[in-house]
């Protein structure tokens, strides 16, 4: 701990964050008594991992107030739990609410294997968090992705949330290899449009689901600015900005029913974040799909599709083209850290789009 901080030092010192005349004297006193709260603050935002932070309590007396004065962290979650969660299933969510909801698709679906059972938390996220005072910053990292489709197929997507889904983009595409027998949307019984939707549904359903296991968090931590879950495996992002949380907060008890889908069979039984999501409303899909693309690096993408995804505004009065415009401004700013989906995006925008409608789930 002690190394870590006097390299962040060294990093805030040459940045000009602090100044020369901040350097300990050298004498017997320990340096970090000198650094005033401020910038102790700075170095734990900068360290933002709840796990190193939680250790820095043991340090000293000090840092064990300041430590939870932290305002930007990060939360990487080893297994999603709530705080009563007794169930052992290891099964993802996805495939349990795909289930229930497009039964008649179910076959498109290949069967999941079990996740692996890493070492139990004790705690939820939002019992961990309860440990930080003001959190500003909070970045959530869950184990894995949550879509278990078709072997091959790669989806990217990221979903802006507030009380419910505001938008949400989605990239799908398999690998090079063995493509040859894509289906095209308009060929044969529409297998190939079928399969897109099936894509789109399972990424609503995953997106829906991570809203709702923050909907406590978001409750409960008042300042908090910025929110983004995410996995390791960077399949796919919820975020939430300062409007859509303080949207959230304020529909607190407001048609909860509504807003709350329960997948469970009825008895109850069951994790809570396979059987509580909340409710996708009816939206609104523009998609665009190439058949075969080749991009920089010898990347292929074969059945390449983009799906943007917007509520129906049932009171909102855009033309078609202000429409379109709005959804490419969606899709241009969804994956602009990655350069081989920014340019795949860029290529599928440059196709004939298909619009879609599908109503709340």
């Amino acid at each position: 701990i002690h190394t870590l901080f006097l390299l962040i030092s060294h990093k805030l010192l040459s940045e000009k964050i602090i100044s020369p005349a901040m350097e300990f004297e050298s004498d017997n006193s320990d340096g970090f008594d000198r650094l005033p709260d401020p910038l102790i603050h700075l170095m734990f935002n900068q360290i933002s991992d709840i796990k190193t932070l939680i250790r820095c309590r043991s340090v000293s007396k000090r840092f064990n107030s300041l430590v939870p004065q932290a305002d930007s962290l990060l939360l990487r979650v080893d297994r999603v739990i709530s705080a009563t969660d007794s169930d052992d299933d290891d099964d993802s969510f996805l495939i349990a609410f795909l289930r229930s909801i497009i039964k008649s698709l179910h076959h498109l679906v290949s069967p999941s294997k079990a996740l692996p059972s890493p070492a139990r938390s004790q705690n939820s996220p939002a019992q961990i968090l309860r440990e930080f005072e003001r959190i500003r910053n909070l970045q959530i990292e869950l184990p894995s992705g949550d879509l278990r489709l078709e072997k091959g197929t790669t989806i990217r997507w990221k979903a802006d949330f507030g009380k419910t889904l505001k938008s949400c983009v989605i990239l799908g595409f398999r690998s090079g290899e063995g493509g040859g027998g894509e289906a095209e949307f308009g060929g044969g019984a529409g297998a190939g449009l079928k399969m897109r939707v099936v894509w789109t549904i399972s990424a609503l359903i995953a997106a829906s689901a991570r809203h709702y296991m923050m909907v406590e968090v978001v409750n409960e931590h008042k300042e908090l600015e910025n929110l983004v879950i995410k996995d390791r495996d960077d399949e796919g992002k919820v975020v939430m900005d300062k409007k859509g949380l303080k949207e959230c907060r304020e529909s607190k008890g407001e048609g909860e029913e509504a807003e709350v889908n329960n997948a469970s069979s009825g008895n109850g039984v069951g994790l809570w974040w396979r059987n509580n999501r909340t409710t996708v409303p009816a939206v609104r899909m523009r998609m665009w799909h190439e058949a075969r693309m080749e991009l920089s690096g010898d990347m292929k993408m074969v059945g390449a599709t983009l799906v943007v995804v917007r509520p129906t505004n049932g009171g909102d009065e855009r033309s078609e083209v202000e429409e379109q415009n709005g959804d490419v401004g969606l899709a241009l700013g969804a994956f602009g850290e990655d350069a081989v989906y920014c340019e795949a995006v860029e290529r599928l925008l440059k196709s004939r789009s298909y619009i879609l409608e599908m109503n709340s789930f």
